[in-house]
Formats: C-alpha cells, sequence, structure tokens
C-alpha cells in the first residue's frame, strides 16, 4: 500500500520505497506527483520498516530505516535542511560506505557511482565501452554506487 509509505512534513513529503530507498518532494503549495515515474513505476511493494519522528518545530521530521537516518529541518530543500546518513557504518556491508548525503549533491560528486548505459548506439562508429569517469553520454551517473548512494532527479521529468 503506497500510503502506508508516506510521511508529510510541512510543504514536503517522503515516500519510503524500500528500506534503502526514499522518494523526497517538496512543492511550496503542498501539491504532490503520485503517478508512476520513468525511473520508478512499481510504487506497490511491501510496506519497508521504518519510523518516522518530528522534532524542532514545523515541518521537521527524522526517518529511519534499517540502512540510513533521513533528516529534514522544514522549509525548501536545502544542504542543510535535507541529510541522509547511514544508520551504522556497516550497513553497506563492509564497502567503504558514504557518511552523508546532503540535499544538492549528485551522483557525479560520487567516486563510487558505476556509471549508467549507452542511451543509444544511433551513428555510433567504433565507441570504446571504457568509461574512467568522463562527461561521454554514455558515462553518465547511474543507479548503482560502491559507495552506497544514488541520486534519481526526476523533477523535469
Amino acid at each position: 500500500d503506497p500510503a502506508a509509505t508516506l510521511i508529510v512534513g510541512g510543504r514536503a513529503r517522503f515516500t519510503v520505497l524500500t528500506p534503502r530507498l526514499v522518494r523526497a518532494e517538496y512543492d511550496k503549495d503542498g501539491i504532490f506527483e503520485s503517478r508512476p515515474t520513468l525511473a520508478i513505476v512499481n510504487r506497490r511493494t511491501d510496506v519497508p520498516t521504518f519510523h518516522a519522528t518530528a522534532f524542532d518545530g514545523p515541518g521537521s521530521l527524522r526517518i529511519t530505516t534499517q540502512y540510513f537516518n533521513l533528516t529534514y529541518g522544514g522549509g525548501m530543500f536545502t544542504s542543510t535542511s535535507l541529510i541522509v546518513q547511514p544508520t551504522a557504518v556497516d550497513s553497506c556491508s563492509g564497502v567503504r560506505c558514504f557518511s552523508e548525503w546532503r540535499f544538492g549533491m549528485d551522483s557525479t560528486q560520487d567516486p563510487g557511482n558505476l556509471r549508467g548505459t549507452f542511451r543509444t548506439l544511433d551513428l555510433a562508429d567504433n565507441e570504446t565501452l571504457a568509461c574512467a569517469h568522463t562527461a561521454r553520454e554514455h558515462c553518465a551517473p547511474g543507479l548503482i554506487s560502491r559507495t552506497g548512494w544514488a541520486l534519481v532527479d526526476e523533477s523535469g521529468a
């Protein structure tokens, strides 16, 4: 039940999709998008175990799962109002885990991001698959990272 995973704090809405995946939305009018998106089509998953608590004032909240703590201080999302930290050092199964993610960081700033795939092979001529973290189209950030976080920004979709 998708409604069981929704948490609203002020003008922000958070959806805990899995113990490792959260969707964060902010709208000044409090109008949110509930339809499937290109990257996240199915939101009808088992309800993950999480705890949400209010703190420090209107709209402020903390969401905790087995793998992360999300702190939202209220207001528009900023690098100081929306922060995600792993719940424990070993939450990445022994891999060098991230210490924190702040709003504004994207996957290009993650040295552990494993990058995406070719978007098209149209007009491709002797393309190399070696990425080496260049800005080439097929080396765009992907959904998997060795450090335990990735960002999908569908705000323009």
